[in-house]
């Protein structure tokens, strides 16, 4: 009788306890991601399962960010998500934890606690200091501005905001212009002799008017002329990753459109606060904006040249722990 009772009571606990914990989190989970990164920059991680799951979930810096999963075309019986994580340009600690489960529901995704988990080591990039000389009114904007400005922040925060839960981008990333490097994601700038944030962008040559394709598939989130961005679109391209395209002469798509990689968004310009004609390329991840250039392809693919476009899948996750480090900035047209 009492080996019952103690029976009893240990499957009561148990049922209690998944009755606490009623997230289902199947086992069997593996996690790829790079050892290092750098802060600032974006890495790829990878979750795989040996069992049919629907949702990934990934844990990192305190947050959650879910993937859906797919099928593995090639490894019958596996499931597959990639996901896009950020590190931060100011973040202090020296590394950081990311951890992975797998949930049959995105409703439960919160709670699952993670079933496999890797560190990362952060390491720092060498950040040069850019002066530069531009109209007075973009170093000290007028009053009669600031309400614009803090209207125009707002407008991004709303675009960046708006959910996609299906991943439509896919490494690498198109090259928008054919121009080079005219100056660097993170460094620090100085303008008129003012010290000013850091550049949260890629600038990239480019003559007035030339035509800027969209990095990857996806939806344009905001069309718009900003006091210090000038004309400018954003791009959805699902699970917490958008591109923006900035000091543009000219958009040529509509807030809600879907696009395609490489298709044509806007033409090359100098609007809002520039020293000449060039795009200001952004990639924002989960919230944070990072550097593009080690997710661009090597070369530019003119529009129209489908078939000679090779990003339509993803590169292994191992080979995002050797990303190519930033070239130096050249001499050329600068940006926000």
């Amino acid at each position: 009788m009492k080996t019952l009772l103690t029976r009893a009571v240990r499957r009561l606990a148990l049922l209690s306890a998944c009755l606490l914990f009623s997230v289902p989190v199947l086992a069997g989970v593996r996690l790829e991601a790079p050892e290092k990164a750098a802060r600032g920059d974006a890495f790829l991680a990878q979750a795989i399962s040996d069992q049919p799951v629907r949702h990934f979930v990934f844990h990192w810096m305190g947050k959650t960010f879910t993937a859906t999963a797919q099928a593995d075309s090639q490894n019958s019986g596996q499931w597959r998500a990639v996901i896009l994580l950020p590190v931060p340009l100011d973040e202090k600690a020296a590394g950081l934890e990311l951890g992975v489960a797998a949930v049959p529901e995105v409703k439960k995704a919160k709670s699952a606690a993670p079933t496999a988990q890797t560190s990362l080591a952060l390491y720092d990039k060498d950040r040069p200091v850019q002066k530069l000389m531009v109209d007075k009114k973009y170093v000290n904007p007028p009053a009669s501005q600031l309400a614009r400005i803090k209207n125009d922040r707002e407008k991004v925060r709303q675009a960046l905001a708006q959910p996609l839960p299906e991943r439509l981008w896919t490494m690498p990333l198109a090259r928008p212009v054919p121009g080079g490097v005219s100056s660097l994601f993170g460094i620090k700038r100085v303008f008129n002799g003012q010290p000013r944030s850091v550049h949260r962008g890629l600038d990239l040559r480019g003559a007035q008017g030339s035509p800027i394709q969209a990095c990857a598939d996806g939806q344009v989130a905001l069309v718009d002329n900003l006091y210090f961005s000038g004309n400018v679109v954003y791009i959805n391209h699902g699970e917490g990753v958008f591109s923006s395209y900035l000091h543009m002469s000219e958009a040529k798509v509509r807030p809600g459109e879907r696009v395609r990689k490489g298709q044509i968004v806007g033409l090359v310009g100098a609007t809002g606060r520039v020293t000449g004609p060039h795009l200001h390329l952004s990639l924002i991840v989960q919230g944070q904006s990072v550097d593009p250039q080690p997710f661009l392809a090597a070369s530019y693919v003119p529009a129209g040249a489908d078939s000679a476009r090779t990003a339509h899948g993803l590169p292994g996750v191992s080979g995002v722990q050797r990303l190519p480090s930033a070239n130096s900035a050249n001499s050329g047209s600068q940006a926000q």
